[in-house]
């Protein structure tokens, strides 16, 4: 078909060049898409449109809808495409079938929850970090700009009733993962790997633009370990379905407690301190089981290969 694999061959500075330039179309396209959806569904009122920007935490619905269009924007699209011109094949380029088996599957998922306990170990000494004073400013920009994105973020997932959990479920888990993945472990990954030949530096190199995109510095590190863990996961299992798996998981988790606790409740309260303070015993257990099912994971690796 026109055009299908036509820069497959170019260098790999060229096909990253393209790839921003499509991330870019992409996510154009999905603001613009997102904006035309408000103004359709307020009957085009301008007043009500501004209203609605201006307080958009507040329209938890216009948020989910959002935040599926930027990621079929952001996300998929920019994935498919670049799969399309930079391979004759679009699944063999995104690793979607190589054949994987059960157990793999099985270790991926204990992993994540394996995981959980240190992470939160993780995340509560990266909050800890404080600026120097000359950055002052901007750590209080910062800090503003993650409180901001917290309140959308809760208030896309304060499910009022079912369908909103399904829903949540659908975009926060199952099209965040795939999409993400696609787009990070399945075609960046796989772009720096022609420029760069240590695999460890392309897969940490994706890895931090992983967590810079999603713009959370207190956040940060955890969701960088994350994102090598999955990049990982996909050098070693050579099948982007087993990240996407693990990415989701992490996800649906997230989605359960916050659905099931409220997040100002004792009982949220017990599991986000679950690997820190009294329980910091936990982080260390949590971790020793991790490396055991990566371990695992790993010998699937090493049977192939050897």
């Amino acid at each position: 078909m026109i055009l299908r694999g036509v820069f497959k061959d170019s260098g790999g500075i060229v096909q990253f060049i393209l790839f921003v330039g499509i991330v870019i179309i992409g996510t154009v396209a999905g603001s613009v898409a997102s904006a035309f959806l408000i103004a359709l569904k307020s009957g085009f009122n301008l007043e009500t449109i501004n209203e609605i920007m201006a307080n958009i935490a507040d329209y938890p619905v216009y948020l989910r809808e959002i935040q599926f269009l930027g990621q079929l924007g952001t996300f998929i699209f920019p994935a498919l495409l670049t799969a399309y011109l930079f391979g004759e094949n679009y699944k063999e380029y995104l690793y979607l079938n190589t054949p994987f088996n059960g157990s793999m599957v099985f270790w991926t998922i204990l992993s994540v929850i394996f995981i959980f306990p240190f992470l939160n170990l993780i995340t509560q000494l990266n909050q800890q970090m404080v600026f120097p004073d000359f950055l002052k400013e901007v750590e209080d920009y910062i800090k503003s700009t993650e409180e901001a994105n917290t309140r959308l973020i809760k208030s896309v997932l304060r499910a009022e009733n079912i369908q909103a959990v399904i829903f949540n479920i659908l975009i926060v888990a199952v099209f965040a993962a795939v999409g993400e993945e696609f787009l990070f472990r399945g075609t960046l990954q796989r772009i720096f790997g022609t420029m760069i030949r240590n695999k460890h530096i392309v897969i940490w190199s994706v890895a931090v633009i992983f967590s810079f995109i999603h713009f959370q510095f207190y956040g940060f590190i955890p969701r960088l370990l994350l994102g090598a863990y999955f990049g990982y996961l996909l050098y070693f299992t050579k099948n982007l379905w087993i990240p996407i798996i693990a990415h989701f998981i992490h996800n649906f988790i997230g989605i359960v407690l916050f659905t099931l606790y409220p997040e100002d409740s004792k009982q949220m309260e017990t599991v986000d301190a679950l690997g820190y303070g009294d329980t910091w015993w936990l982080s260390a257990v949590s971790l020793l089981l991790f490396i055991y099912a990566f371990r695992r994971i790993h010998s699937f690796y090493l049977q192939n290969v050897v």
